[in-house]
């Protein structure tokens, strides 16, 4: 602080007005007549590749290498290789994790029920894939209950844990996860519906064991139910404590750019981001692992989903808060690889066992771009910046300053200006809804008749969106502001179709201020998927139209009615009888079990009868 007869008075101004830039990530520096000191960003940038045959086609979905989307980590490690980092403030080592996909940080998928080498299908609920981002998991150190099934043996020698077929004493609807795919749904080409689970299906949700250690949580969309059948347990979504860092898989064709605020009390020095990706079904002649099918569900789930192990990037940086200096990195090649089981957290060194021409695969999972703000080369590019430098003159005048634009912002933060205004007319834009995607578009806000800082932008299932729902909420695609009224706009992937979300956005000045929360609901809409006929009764008890025991009776059936007469009249009063059959059979999942043993022998000899494949 400057010595003059207005020190007291100015005093308490900066005073105030230190307060309010920490709130928003800055940090003043007093020294000379001019003080200059910058909060730091840092910012990554990557795009997943899908399979394709060369970089002019398009992606490609085949039994051998099924596009399912990344896994994906994003985390800082310190000088000496140990997750996140040693806090300047008081001592403790704090989280370094920056991104987590929703599969492994919301939906559980390397801490749910059955064994790890379980065959796969999209969405398919079974099977932990402690596999899914070892590094990450293992670097993190945080351990949960494992969630394991609650059947008993279900097989001679075998366990709960080996059985998916017949466990409906143990299950419940379920809003999120479908069977697994068959032979046949990738054979069919009825144009049928086998991803995106337009039905709920029943599946087993677990039971937690305290006494086995998972690096993975739970997941946490399960709300009340508590993973256990005695005693009062914590639910799944108490012990996930990943909902802010979660992500949604990033989309195909387009980069992904992500802006952190660097917490204040780093401690200046060496920083290594690293980003751990990994996807089934990506295979080649070195990892191609074998699997475990299920002698319940014969036919059901994917050969080939367990291939090369996650790979691990590595882009070293330098970060010092007090000189706000910049840096920035990238990197081409990977720096090694997870363990193919995901039992250790060991980083492999790169070798021939690892892909590296094969687009979408091994190293080349992450596309090779040019980043237009940094010009650098690479597979990952990150680079940390002042997210705005703090300016003021001799008479306490301060200012924003961008290092990048060079352009300038009257700042008054004492008194504190109004807040600023929420977005204006949040909605879902003109053909903007998909049966996964939703693009949505608002007017930007305004701080003190300026740009905003930028913008919190948040959404979740359901109807409403509170401001607590708002803080648990799956944090949605960055948008960069613009100038106010102007009009911005984002998109949601992923989705379920035949869901209703509620999507909220605060806009944030410079000041650390927040606006009102915006928000607006949406359903996407069902996917559409081919109707089949006949087999009423059979088609509810396996659940599925295309299971193979229901497909071999179809096409029995077909081969047979026209050759005799007595037989078409028996199909034409099933046909009368069969629908409202099936609809009293449907709502109890121990009848559906009972019928399927009834027709199991049916259906194999129809399968026999009919060529198709058990």
């Amino acid at each position: 602080m400057r010595p003059g007869n207005r020190q007291g008075q100015n005093g308490d101004r900066l005073t105030s007005l230190r307060l309010s830039l920490v709130l928003a990530g800055a940090v003043l520096l007093s020294a000379g007549a001019a003080r200059a000191q910058s909060c730091m960003t840092l910012r990554y940038v990557f795009q997943p590749d899908c399979y394709r045959p060369d970089a002019s086609s398009a992606c490609v979905q085949s039994k051998t290498h099924m596009e399912l989307g990344p896994q994906i980590a994003v985390w800082l490690q310190d000088g000496t290789g140990a997750f996140g980092y040693v806090s300047s403030t008081d001592g403790t080592r704090k989280d370094g994790t920056l991104m987590v996909t929703n599969a492994v940080a919301r939906r559980g998928i390397g801490n749910r029920p059955g064994r790890w080498d379980f065959l796969s299908g999209p969405l398919f609920p079974y099977g932990k894939r402690v596999m899914a981002l070892p590094i990450w998991a293992h670097a993190r150190g945080v351990t949960y209950p494992t969630v394991n099934m609650q059947e008993a043996d279900c097989l001679v020698g075998g366990s709960g844990e080996s059985c998916l077929g017949w466990h409906e004493s143990w299950s419940s609807p379920e809003p999120y996860f479908c069977r697994p795919l068959t032979s046949m749904d990738l054979d069919s080409a009825l144009g049928v519906d086998a991803i995106s689970c337009p039905t709920k299906f029943n599946s087993e949700k677990g039971k937690l064991d305290t006494t086995a250690p998972s690096y993975y949580p739970p997941r946490s969309d399960l709300t009340t139910f508590a993973g256990n059948d005695t005693g009062d347990p914590p639910t799944y979504a108490t012990l996930n404590d990943l909902d802010t860092v979660a992500a949604a898989t990033p989309a195909f064709g387009r980069p992904v750019e992500r802006i952190v605020t660097l917490p204040p009390d780093l401690p200046t020095g060496d920083y290594t981001l690293m980003v751990e990706v990994n996807k089934e079904y990506d295979v080649n002649s070195v990892h191609t692992h074998p699997d475990y099918a299920d002698p319940h569900l014969v036919g059901y789930g994917t050969d080939g989903n367990f291939g090369q192990p996650s790979v691990v990037y590595e882009v070293p940086l330098h970060v010092d808060l007090s000189a706000a200096a910049m840096d920035a990195q990238a990197v081409s090649q990977i720096a090694g690889y997870g363990d193919w089981t995901g039992a250790t957290g060991v980083i492999n060194p790169p070798d021939a066992t690892i892909s590296t021409a094969d687009l979408g695969s091994g190293e080349a999972r992450l596309l090779l771009l040019t980043d237009a703000t940094t010009h650098l080369s690479g597979r990952v590019v990150a680079s940390v910046s002042p997210c705005t430098t703090l300016v003021c003159d001799a008479n306490n005048v301060c200012s924003i300053c961008d290092p990048r634009t060079q352009v300038c912002t009257p700042l008054t933060c004492t008194p504190l200006p109004a807040a600023p205004t929420s977005v204006g007319d949040l909605a879902v834009t003109d053909n903007g809804l998909t049966a996964s995607t939703a693009t949505l578009a608002f007017a930007n806000a305004q701080a003190n008749g300026a740009p905003v800082l930028s913008y919190d932008i948040r959404y979740r299932d359901g109807t409403s969106m509170t401001d607590d729902e708002f803080s648990s909420s799956v944090i949605a695609q960055q948008v960069t502001p613009g100038p106010p009224g102007t009009i911005a706009s984002f998109t949601i992937s992923n989705l379920k179709p035949g869901t209703e979300y509620a999507v909220g956005v605060r806009a944030v000045d410079p000041c650390g201020q927040v606006s009102p929360l915006a928000t607006t609901t949406f359903s996407t809409p069902a996917k559409k998927f081919t109707q089949l006929s006949g087999c009423f009764i059979a088609t509810a008890a396996w659940g599925s139209a295309l299971a193979p025991d229901v497909a071999a009776m179809r096409l029995a059936r077909d081969r047979l009615r026209p050759a005799s007469t007595m037989f078409a009249v028996a199909t034409d009063l099933y046909y009368r009888a069969g629908p409202a059959a099936a609809a009293v059979l449907a709502r109890s999942d121990t009848a559906r079990a009972l019928v399927r043993r009834v027709l199991a022998p049916v259906g194999a000899a129809a399968q026999v009868a009919t060529g198709l494949p058990r």
